[in-house]
């Protein structure tokens, strides 16, 4: 992160088109202009602001949007605001709304509570934190965006089969990149949906989403790389993770153990175990 001045940093850029700012602490009144749109979310504090042609209060966990064109100006600080902003370039939210089939992006309300929420918020989190991969990244602003732009989920029974070959086309990409990972672009490419007919078809057909299932089987070749001796730190880097914490952030909410624990087991077993030996822990299905 780069610390522009005290209480603010602007986030690394890691998705074209997106940039990312964070308060801490914040008492200045701001104002200006919109030229992207934006989504801020406030983790502490709460303050008073104009917004087409009325004020609004925003307070915890409540997302504030702009639109291009749109005055904001800050009127009250209720309390010290911890908060951040992300900005999207108007053609990464038009493509969008084309990709859903709309004409145009529908106007966003000033202050949303709604669909959209967590995934706006798991999107936050997900640009402060160094290890996110630009799969995860992809995946959660499109989700965001569906939720945010209304997009309609329900798929018909005749599409179900070609969903279903779609799906499997792009699970059969996410298997032959698990170490140097794949964009979500290539993925809709590859099952000739789009973006967010692909998020939508994957969980439904799969389960997951194609970057929780990458995850799943990164952590499932970092089984065998241990099961061979291989330390984790390694094994980290060999399927594609960021960092040895990552795997085990990963590893210990898919298996159930650490990358450690789990390696020290099976070393202790063996294709005939003998009696009282460990066994590796399975993860739960």
């Amino acid at each position: 992160m780069r610390r522009d001045e005290p209480g603010l940093v602007v986030l690394p850029a890691r998705l074209a088109g997106v940039e990312g700012v964070r308060v801490t602490g914040d008492t200045r009144l701001w104002s200006g202009v919109s030229t992207r749109y934006g989504v801020t979310v406030v983790y502490a504090g709460a303050f008073d602001f104009w917004y087409r042609g009325r004020a609004w209060t925003q307070a915890q966990g409540v997302l504030k949007l702009k639109e291009p064109g749109e005055v904001h100006r800050d009127l009250r600080v209720h309390a010290p605001v911890t908060a951040q902003s992300m900005t999207l370039e108007t053609p990464v939210v038009e493509e969008a709304a084309r990709e859903l089939g709309l004409r145009a992006p529908p106007r966003l309300p000033a202050l949303f509570g709604g669909s959209g929420r967590a995934e706006a918020l798991a999107l936050h989190a997900a640009l402060r934190e160094p290890g996110s991969d630009a799969l995860a990244l992809q995946c959660l602003l499109s989700g965001m965006l569906a939720a945010l732009l209304g997009a309609n989920s329900s798929a018909s029974a005749e599409a179900v089969p070609r969903a279903r070959r779609a799906a499997l086309r792009a699970r059969d990409l996410l298997h032959a990149s698990v170490v140097e990972g794949v964009s979500l672009e290539a993925l809709a490419v590859a099952s000739g949906l789009g973006r967010f007919h692909l998020l939508r078809t994957f969980r439904q057909e799969l389960g997951l989403t194609p970057h929780a299932f990458l995850t799943h089987l990164r952590v499932a070749r970092a089984r065998e790389l241990l099961a061979r001796g291989v330390p984790a730190a390694r094994a980290a880097l060999e399927v594609g993770l960021y960092d040895q914490s990552q795997l085990h952030r990963h590893f210990v909410r898919i298996v159930g153990t650490s990358p450690g624990a789990y390696a020290r087991a099976v070393r202790g077993t063996s294709t005939s175990p003998k009696k009282g030996a460990k066994r590796a822990p399975h993860p739960r299905r």
